[in-house]
């Protein structure tokens, strides 16, 4: 990968998390936001890029170290929002939509939170490795059918 895919897929990633992880808070809502960013994030990026022609998916082997890379990103960029949105309304507001989360955040060490954010992260990139594997062949087979009715 070159340096300006990555930095794409970087910030393409981080505005995504930054946006899931302000409504994430949100109660009812930050359920799907989150199963939305812990599985769609990479093929949304993936996507996005191709459709703007920065990105074209040539092995599987590319699907898979990108889909990681987004779904890394955007998983420690959302954690660490949320984290901070948590704490900023358990604080002023004594609002939480996740008590134990809420509570976990404001009185455990910022090592440990740190910790929890990378494992986060890493999950989120394992996830989106294979969700950006299941992009490829989506991709794929949509080009497949659109040539064989174009010939």
């Amino acid at each position: 990968m070159n340096r300006v895919l990555v930095k794409n897929i970087a910030i393409l990633s981080a505005i995504f998390g930054v946006i899931c992880g302000l409504l994430a808070p949100v109660p009812y809502i930050g359920t799907l936001i989150l199963f939305g960013v812990f599985l769609f994030s990479a093929p949304l990026v993936m996507v996005y890029l191709i459709m703007d022609g920065k990105l074209d998916l040539t092995t599987t082997q590319d699907s898979i170290v990108q889909g990681a890379f987004a779904g890394f990103v955007s998983g420690v960029v959302f954690s660490g929002v949320y984290a901070f949105m948590a704490f900023l309304l358990g604080i002023f507001f004594h609002y939480s939509s996740n008590f134990i989360l809420t509570t976990m955040i404001s009185n455990s060490p910022v090592w440990l939170l740190i910790v929890f954010i990378i494992f986060i992260g890493v999950l989120f990139g394992t996830t989106n490795a294979f969700t950006g594997f299941l992009t490829y062949y989506i991709i794929n087979l949509i080009r497949d059918i659109y040539e064989k009715r174009n010939g």
